[in-house]
């Protein structure tokens, strides 16, 4: 894996086989430094696990909303952020993340191309793409220094689902 750019970490999610959508998070090492482990359900739900195996945040969805809204949580309930589409098509999307101690964080990006970003106050703070020609998905992820990586994948499984759903 190629390194991330100064002041940015870099990680690779790659969904696991099975039921749900799990993805194991592998820091520049590839050691397993998180665990995405999604819900199967009506809902969209999953919780991010760090490497010791403590959940650190949840993601749940609303059950066939319109618009469509997605919550995260940490992991004694307290909601740090929420989700719902400003515009949506599968060219070109704009989701905005009400993020509750902070600016809120605006996702865009050409979702059928993998590729889009996340900034706040109009500067960037987590790039993602993803690889089109693999057996799994692998999403590569750079986070800004200074933003939770848990919080940031949380992010990441909320917005894959939302476009695999759509």
């Amino acid at each position: 894996m190629e390194p991330a750019p100064a002041g940015w970490t870099r990680y690779l999610m790659k969904s696991k086989f099975g039921v749900g959508r799990d993805f194991s998070v592998l820091d520049g090492t590839e050691q397993q430094v998180f665990y995405v482990d999604g819900k199967v359900g009506p809902r969209p739900k999953a919780d991010v696990q760090d490497a010791s195996g403590a959940v650190t945040h949840h993601v749940v969805g609303q059950l066939l909303g319109i618009p469509k809204k997605m919550s995260i949580t940490d992991a004694a309930g307290t909601e740090l952020a929420s989700m719902k589409a400003k515009m949506f098509s599968p060219i070109k999307s704009h989701i905005d993340i009400n993020v509750a101690a902070g600016d809120p964080w605006t996702v865009e990006g050409s979702f059928i191309e993998k590729d889009y970003h996340v900034s706040s106050g109009g500067r960037p703070i987590i790039e993602i793409s993803q690889k089109w020609v693999t057996v799994r998905d692998t999403y590569t992820l750079d986070v800004i220094d200074g933003v939770d990586p848990a919080f940031a994948l949380a992010v990441v499984w909320a917005i894959d689902r939302w476009v695999e759903r759509d």
